[in-house]
């Protein structure tokens, strides 16, 4: 018996379960699954429905134009472009929304990439993901066995900063409970770009993932951190099924 249990253990130690074996499932039920509109008031909910108070429809009519001026040449249509993404790349990495925009700026459009936040940057963002509103994130099926989803499971579960959090304390264990006078959500990012009221602007779903590592009280990557990128495709998988909601209005 004691032979058995030592090569059991052996096994185990020298084979861990793939992800191919068995793929890993959200912590948060498929039924359970709420976008962040659902924890904000009433009031958000209602300006984030009404494109004539939502102030985000600012950012979406000055990226309209610029579709219209620069990218119409290649893309007949929005719709459905901001559902592709994010994507792994050939190369194993990630490729956000931003990124997309800026490369198509640079090797198609000729012109210098837009800056991090920039407000043509967010503008068109916010259009591409307007155009793809009720769409829901198109998720590889195999995404999960890649380096860039492990890498961002690996940093969501981490235990980090001075309040030994991880994503996952707030985002799986408690959402629906309130800190600060501001309820926990499941940690979605179907509606970004968003307008957050605390920011006064529209701001990317990689400013709020810095502002999360602010929040936990431990090192904020640049936003230019790969990380962030897998965090975003990560995020993704777990949203799979809710319908993109941009642009969004939060707390």
């Amino acid at each position: 018996m004691r032979c058995g249990l030592a090569l059991a253990i052996c096994v185990a130690l020298f084979n861990p379960p793939s992800f191919a074996q068995s793929p890993p499932t959200p912590l948060i039920a498929k039924e359970a699954i709420r976008s962040g509109s659902g924890f904000t008031s009433p009031a958000l909910r209602a300006q984030q429905k009404d494109d004539d108070l939502n102030p985000g429809m600012l950012w979406v009519d000055q990226g309209r134009e610029i579709f219209s001026r620069d990218c119409s040449g290649c893309h007949t249509k929005p719709e459905g472009l901001a559902a592709r993404l994010p994507k792994l790349a050939s190369d194993g990495s990630v490729v956000t929304l931003e990124h997309q925009i800026n490369r198509c700026q640079s090797e198609r459009v000729k012109q210098p990439a837009y800056a991090t936040e920039s407000q043509p940057l967010l503008g068109l963002a916010a259009f591409l993901a307007f155009a793809s509103r009720g769409m829901s994130h198109a998720v590889a099926p195999d995404v999960t066995q890649s380096a860039a989803w492990q890498r961002a499971q690996s940093e969501f579960t981490r235990v980090q900063g001075k309040l030994d959090f991880n994503c996952r304390s707030c985002h799986d264990y408690l959402y629906g409970k309130r800190v600060r006078n501001q309820a926990i959500s499941q940690g979605h990012g179907v509606g970004y770009p968003a307008y957050r009221v605390e920011w006064q602007t529209l701001g990317s779903l990689n400013r709020r993932l810095r502002a999360c590592f602010f929040g936990m009280e431990t090192k904020v990557p640049e936003a230019s951190d790969p990380i962030l990128a897998d965090l975003e495709l990560y995020l993704a998988w777990r949203a799979q099924g809710l319908p993109i909601e941009a642009p969004a209005v939060r707390r």
